[in-house]
């Protein structure tokens, strides 16, 4: 006879050990870009003296906007996986916003703050393309 798991199936797709590896993936890429959202905004504004010449000042310029730049698409990051991780709590984790339906296991394993199931998210492509041309 075949043993039998003792591990709840949450839905199609995740297990509760599932659900604990991705929480604690969340968690760690959440400590990761904070410190890197830290590491950008200390570089960016720090005001060493001011560069000798107009070049160089023109340089310092260029690299504390691109620093800034890198330091916003962290902080979307970090809301992005803010957002999953409060799905934990409402057991809505792995779960498409657009359908409902849960979304693959190989893409959480990619990108396990996404909101979307393939098929949702190459839907709302095409419809945004349709309206880009209209």
């Amino acid at each position: 006879m075949a043993k039998k798991s003792t591990e709840k199936v949450v839905h199609d797709e995740l297990t509760e050990e599932d659900l604990e590896h991705f929480k604690q993936r969340l968690l760690q890429e959440r400590e990761d870009m904070l410190a890197k959202l830290n590491r950008h905004l200390n570089e960016a504004m720090v005001d060493n003296e001011r560069p000798a010449d107009e070049l160089d000042q023109a340089g310092r310029i260029s690299d504390q906007a691109y620093l800034m730049r890198l330091a916003d698409k962290e902080q979307k990051l970090i809301k992005q996986i803010d957002r999953a991780l409060a799905k934990f709590e409402s057991g809505e984790f792995g779960l498409c916003e657009g359908t409902g339906e849960p979304i693959s296991r190989k893409r959480l394993e990619v990108r396990p703050w996404t909101r979307y199931s393939i098929e949702y998210k190459e839907q709302l492509e095409r419809e945004m393309g349709k309206s880009r041309r209209l």
